[in-house]
């Protein structure tokens, strides 16, 4: 992913080059008497659509965002679910309640539980 950058519009405007479908992430601080951490929020924004997702977040307490820019809407799906996996969901470093879920009408599965299943389910 690219990134950190700071979750500004004219930050956002420079960086957000291309037209194309990427997973992003934006996070914030969480501070404790010991120490401080980033949680965050995955997203994906389909074709041409990153800099709206991303801007809709300027007037939050999220501070900074990373993205990655992919090829195809089974790519965007996939590459959000494994970011999810990777951060731990909910009980890892994200906001985010649920398990990514593909947009109406696509059939694949998260590539992270699928496999899986299929070690357990042959």
């Amino acid at each position: 992913m690219e990134g950190p950058f700071q979750l500004v519009e004219s930050v956002i405007d420079t960086v957000v080059t291309k037209a194309t479908p990427a997973v992003f992430l934006i996070r914030r601080v969480e501070e404790t008497e010991k120490y401080a951490y980033y949680k965050g929020r995955l997203g994906r924004a389909p074709h041409g659509t990153l800099r709206q997702n991303l801007k809709r977040w300027l007037s939050s307490d999220y501070r900074v965002f990373c993205f990655e820019y992919v090829q195809g809407e089974n790519t965007i799906f996939d590459r959000q679910c494994i970011l999810w996996h990777n951060l731990g969901g909910p009980v890892g470093k994200l906001d985010n309640k649920q398990h990514p879920e593909p947009n109406e009408g696509q059939t694949t599965k998260c590539p992270v539980c699928f496999s899986n299943n299929s070690r357990h389910n042959p």
